[in-house]
C-alpha cells in the first residue's frame, strides 16, 4: 500500500543538512514545554496508564514527564543522545537509536502497552515506517500517545509540519494513524487560563488504539 498518495514528495524533509545525532549532539536544545505544559503532559499520562503498564517512550530525550503518582515499573526510552538517557532517569530500559535513521525498533511484537511521543512527531522523516513499527510493538488494544506544542525547531522539523497551524497538525497526526492501521483516534487540546505566568502554550494530543 502506499501510504504517501496524496503527500508531496518533499512533504517529510527539512531544511538542515546535520544528521540527527550531529545536530542533538552539538547544539544546546531549548525545552519545547514550560512548567505548565509539563504538568498537562503529565496530567494526560495519569488518565490514560497505570503502574502496571509497560511504556515505550519513544525519542524521549532526558525527561519522560511521567507523574510522580505512576511510579512506572517498565519504561523504556528509546533516543539518539546517550547522554540524555543517562539523565532520565525514569527509565527502566535504555536504548541508543536514531528513529530517522532506523526506524526498525528492536523490541518484540505486542510487547507494550502505551508509546509516547512529546513534542517529537513533528520531526519523523519516515513516519509511516515508524508507526508501522509502533503498532507491531504494541499489544492488542495499546494505545499511542501523540502530544505537542507550538513549540519547535525550525532546522529540524518537516516542511509539511511547519506548513500546517495545530489544528491540522492534529488532522495530519490521525490520517498517518489511520491509514497505518491504528483505529478510535482521539484528539484533544488544553489552554492555559488568562492569569497564568509559567504556562503560555497550549498542549495537542492524539491518541489512538491498536
Amino acid at each position: 500500500m502506499n501510504h504517501l498518495k496524496d503527500f508531496h514528495p518533499r512533504s517529510f524533509d527539512i531544511a538542515s543538512n546535520e544528521s540527527d545525532l550531529q545536530y542533538f549532539t552539538k547544539h544546546s536544545v531549548p525545552p519545547m514545554l514550560d512548567q505548565g505544559g509539563y504538568k498537562a503532559i503529565e496530567a494526560l499520562y495519569h488518565t490514560l496508564i497505570q503502574e502496571s503498564d509497560t511504556i515505550l517512550d519513544l525519542m524521549c530525550g532526558s525527561d519522560s514527564h511521567m507523574p510522580n503518582e505512576v511510579p512506572c515499573e517498565n519504561l523504556i526510552g528509546i533516543d539518539l543522545n546517550p547522554q540524555a538517557l543517562k539523565e532520565n532517569t525514569a527509565l527502566t530500559r535504555k536504548i541508543t537509536q536514531d528513529i530517522n535513521d532506523k526506524p526498525e525498533l528492536p523490541l518484540k511484537d505486542s510487547s507494550v502497552d502505551y508509546i509516547c511521543m512529546c513534542c517529537v512527531f513533528e520531526y519523523l522523516r519516515h513516519p509511516f515506517t515508524t508507526l508501522e513499527e509502533c503498532l507491531r510493538v504494541l499489544k492488542p488494544g495499546g494505545r499511542i500517545i501523540i502530544s505537542f506544542t507550538s513549540r519547535f525547531l525550525p532546522l529540524r522539523a518537516t516542511a509539511l509540519w511547519q506548513a500546517l497551524e495545530n489544528q491540522d497538525r492534529q488532522g495530519l497526526i490521525k490520517l498517518l494513524l489511520t491509514r497505518t492501521g491504528f483505529t478510535d483516534c482521539d484528539q484533544g487540546e488544553v489552554h492555559p487560563p488568562e492569569d497564568q505566568t509559567v504556562w503560555k502554550d497550549p498542549i495537542y494530543s492524539v491518541v489512538a488504539r491498536k
